[in-house]
């Protein structure tokens, strides 16, 4: 019983590193609708909208009367640095250096989508970082850490009330915004790597249920 226990020991380490990514992501996002939640805001959270270009994912989307916020949150850690846009940011954890694609240049696509879905609607776009990660020298604009957004979303709102024009936009995109597994899977489809994320998720997740049933017949 003790190799079954190893051994589901074993398949639940292994299924946790295939679903790192998905549990990185989730917790920064986590993060952003506990302080949209805070603010009371009127948000969308993990939709899935389609454009003239096809699908595409946001993280977050927020009503207020100065226009729709996008929000694009990225969990980075260590020392970010800015290199234009267009270009990708670059990351060091110690001495290790990654190359990260540009979410400004991201969030620019959820945009473009949004202004096809309701053109005219006034929008504004911001990348959170849920993360530890900081920028090293200048910081570009429109990124934001989870304080200063919530500073940003206070400040909207002091505006006063949403315009009639813009509630009637939010109302067009509340049924266009999908949540649904099968456009999930389809989103994932269409991007580069989304194959090997769908399978890297799912084998994650019944890994996981394999190996914690192994642990618990191993105990018992």
């Amino acid at each position: 019983m003790i190799a079954v226990e190893l051994g589901g020991l074993f398949i639940v380490g292994w299924s946790l590193r295939l679903l790192q990514p998905s549990i990185k992501g989730m917790a920064g996002e986590w993060k952003v609708r506990q302080a949209l939640s805070w603010q009371k805001a009127t948000a969308l959270n993990d939709v899935i909208i389609a454009d003239d270009r096809g699908l595409t994912q946001i993280d977050h989307l927020v009503l207020t009367p100065a226009g729709i916020v996008v929000l694009e949150t990225k969990n980075y850690g260590g020392k970010l640095y800015d290199r234009g846009r267009k270009r990708p940011w670059t990351q060091y954890i110690g001495k290790q250096q990654n190359q990260i694609h540009n979410p400004l240049d991201q969030n620019y696509r959820h945009r473009k989508a949004l202004a096809f879905l309701v053109p005219g609607a006034p929008l504004l776009d911001f990348v959170v970082l849920a993360g530890s990660g900081r920028f090293s020298g200048v910081v570009p604009q429109g990124v934001l850490t989870i304080s200063e957004l919530n500073r940003k979303i206070c400040e909207l709102n002091a505006l006063g009330s949403v315009p009639e024009s813009l509630q009637d936009a939010w109302h067009t995109l509340q049924p266009a915004a999908h949540t649904d597994s099968a456009t999930r899977r389809a989103h994932l489809r269409s991007i580069p790597g989304g194959t090997e994320a769908i399978w890297r998720s799912g084998a994650g997740k019944w890994g996981l249920l394999l190996g914690v049933a192994m642990v618990v017949a191993g105990i018992v």
